[in-house]
């Protein structure tokens, strides 16, 4: 397994120079992107940047008096007796606590230095190299740092989001030495970053879900480890926290999942802090901002507009969490709210089989606002448990559960059983899925007729028009190939949103939609669902896309079809005027599986259990390959920061007007 490590590609050149490249590079390519009217904002947020490096407010004004009672997230405490009885849970946790006590921390697949006491906030795991930390927070150059290692890492630790199962375990333990523990943390953190100083303030995402963490903490032993003095620490820090987050929104073509944690976060403060000079302002405006979100992050159908199921997830957790706050705190929340939110799950829940796993689209970088444990989390699956019991809709519980520390605050869900079929079109955010029961066996298809991301950069979207994934039993088969890194990632982060890299048609090598940097595109392709037909033994999904059109003159056009026993059937066909061009046509195996050519076809399977043949009807060439560096072929990232090979069948040849590659797929045997 390949991880992370060092400089990887990101610079155009060396040292500063390089650096100020990328910079100038990145600033162009936002520049296209933006409307007269964020220009303006974005002066605007220039000028304010200016002035708060040489102004900050007196935080003790912030405040007032007294600092009692704490903040307490309601329900949470006595719903943390509840799982008094998860010995397995309640283990963990205690493993982690003792790990963090000899100062090993893991996150992310990567492994922190060792470090006795408190961490080191500002050291990037893979590089062992150091963020700055004294700097004006919005002069360090995360975004063109590549020798420092992706930004991500260090953000992770500094969510202090490990801090919840402890201070879970010393609550329920009754262990005043782990409370301790959890308190010289947080102190270690306050004096170690500097209001508005270093790489820990920069991203307000980041201050959003530190502030849940400490929240999270306060509620399960604030009133038995707090002294005095660390209690008007605490305080000046979430001011300091609330201050900055309302001061610089995400807004205009940043305005996606980062715009519904600030305002969550500023929603919690001012309805959980009663000690915040500004607190009632905040949850006013947290609560509009997050309704108004709600609606434009989520279409109408139920998609998340990121096209990213874990970025759905995780904007839905922020707005669980705090409506169900809001409703036991006197604020509840409008139906059409909770009617988004049911809509959403409706969605996450059709993409899921039978074992609890969804096809995994776009970006997904682990991100969670409840932690249970810093390592990997089934989190579209937790938080459909959460939202089954907040909406009181148990039909949306997914099929498989692990107790969590969230279920605290929600309550423990049932997992749901299936029907044995469903088909769900999701004609706004573009996908089709169908879950059959054949002969024993489930099958889950899903296919991409989407949009490519959400707003003007489509930041967490991948070029994956008309793309397909299966999963039998259970298992993926056809598959994603991840993220693997961010900011960091340079030709990795390309190849992995790359067209090639998804099970789909690419012309000539190139992308369906073209980049503009690592978060950013410059030509996005729109997709079309043409028709779609559900019967059991003849369903239908049939889209195209223009993102050729332009460059070679043809609409890719896909029909994924059940011909009943004999299988589904894909169809691909170029539509249009222009001359025969090399295609190739990709289908991702899952690792562990391996890939054959028998005389019937392409035989994939596990461990020499058949699981799906793939018979090609047309001139293509077919052929497997894996692991390539160059050009970058064959690679899967399970995680964050991981890259692993993987096998790719792919089909190529010339393809002109009028010409189709079809493509049986069979997983009766």
């Amino acid at each position: 397994m390949a991880r992370h490590r060092g400089n990887s590609g990101g610079n155009n050149g060396d040292g500063d120079n390089g650096r100020s490249l990328d910079g100038f590079a990145w600033l162009a390519d936002r520049l296209a992107a933006m409307s007269p009217a964020e220009i303006a904002f974005r002066f605007e947020e220039q000028f304010k940047r200016g002035v708060s490096r040489m102004y900050q407010p007196n935080f003790e004004r912030l405040l007032k008096a007294p600092l009692d009672p704490l903040p307490a997230i309601p329900g949470l405490a006595d719903g943390l007796a509840e799982l008094a009885g998860e010995e397995d849970l309640r283990r963990c946790w205690r493993q982690l606590a003792e790990q963090m006590r000899h100062g090993r921390f893991q996150s992310l697949g990567v492994s922190w230095p060792d470090r006795p006491g408190t961490p080191d906030w500002h050291i990037d795991p893979s590089t062992e190299t150091a963020w700055p930390s004294e700097i004006y927070c919005f002069d360090v150059p995360y975004r063109y740092a590549p020798e420092r290692g992706d930004v991500k890492f260090v953000a992770e630790l500094n969510r202090l989001q490990y801090l919840q199962p402890m201070a879970a375990a010393a609550a329920i333990e009754d262990d005043d030495d782990l409370a301790a523990l959890v308190v010289r943390h947080i102190d270690s953190w306050i004096a170690a970053n500097p209001t508005f100083r270093g790489v820990n303030w920069v991203s307000g995402i980041e201050l959003a879900l530190r502030v849940v963490s400490l929240l999270m903490v306060t509620t399960l032993i604030g009133e038995r480890a707090f002294s005095t003095e660390f209690r008007h620490r605490l305080h000046l820090c979430l001011a300091a926290h609330g201050y900055w987050l309302a001061r610089f929104p995400s807004r205009f073509s940043s305005a996606n999942n980062h715009r519904i944690a600030e305002a969550g976060a500023l929603y919690l403060l001012g309805r959980l802090v009663p000690a915040l000079r500004d607190g009632d302002a905040w949850a006013k405006y947290g609560k509009r901002v997050l309704e108004e979100e709600l609606a434009l992050q989520f279409h109408d159908d139920g998609v998340g507009a990121e096209q990213s199921p874990t970025y759905a997830a995780f904007s839905l957790e922020w707005c669980l969490l705090c409506a169900t706050i809001g409703g036991r705190s006197g604020d509840p929340w409008h139906n059409a709210s909770w009617h988004r939110m049911v809509q959403a799950g409706n969605h996450l829940r059709a993409i899921t089989d039978s074992a609890g796993h969804q096809p995994r689209i776009g970006d997904d970088d682990e991100g969670r606002v409840l932690c249970s444990l810093p390592g990997p989390e089934e989190h579209v699956n937790i938080v459909l448990g959460y939202l089954s019991m907040a909406a009181r809709r148990p039909d949306l519980a997914p099929p498989r559960l692990e107790p969590h520390l969230g279920h605290a605050l929600f309550g423990q869900p049932r997992p749901a059983r299936r029907t044995a079929f469903e088909y769900a079109a999701f004609p706004d955010g573009g996908y089709t899925s169908v879950r059959e029961c054949r002969n024993g066996e489930e099958n889950l298809w899903l296919m991409d007729h989407g949009p490519l991301g959400y707003l003007a950069i489509a930041a967490h979207g991948h070029a994956d028009a008309l793309a397909v994934w299966l999963h039998i039993n259970g298992r993926p088969v056809l598959v994603d190939a991840g993220t693997f890194l961010y900011h960091s990632g340079g030709s990795w982060r390309d190849h992995f949103r790359s067209t090639i890299a998804h099970n789909t048609l690419a012309m000539v090598g190139e992308n369906s939609s073209q980049t503009a940097g690592a978060f950013n595109w410059s030509h996005k392709a729109a997709c079309r669902l043409l028709q779609s037909a559900e019967d059991t033994e003849n369903w239908l999904v049939e889209a195209e896309h223009d993102g050729y059109v332009e460059r070679f003159g043809y609409r890719h056009r896909r029909r994924l079809e059940r011909l009943g026993d004999a299988g589904v059937q894909l169809t691909d066909s170029l539509l249009g005027e222009g001359t025969d061009e090399q295609v190739e046509i990709g289908f991702l195996v899952a690792p562990g599986l391996d890939v054959s050519h028998t005389a019937d076809g392409w035989l994939v399977s596990e461990d020499g259990k058949r699981l799906l043949l793939i018979a090609h009807v047309g001139r293509l060439h077919g052929w497997v390959e894996s692991a390539l560096e160059e050009p970058k072929r064959g690679w899967h990232s399970p995680a964050f920061g991981q890259r692993i090979a993987a096998q790719r069948l792919l089909f190529t040849g010339r393809m002109g007007a009028g010409d189709e590659a079809t493509f049986n797929l069979s997983t009766r045997f």
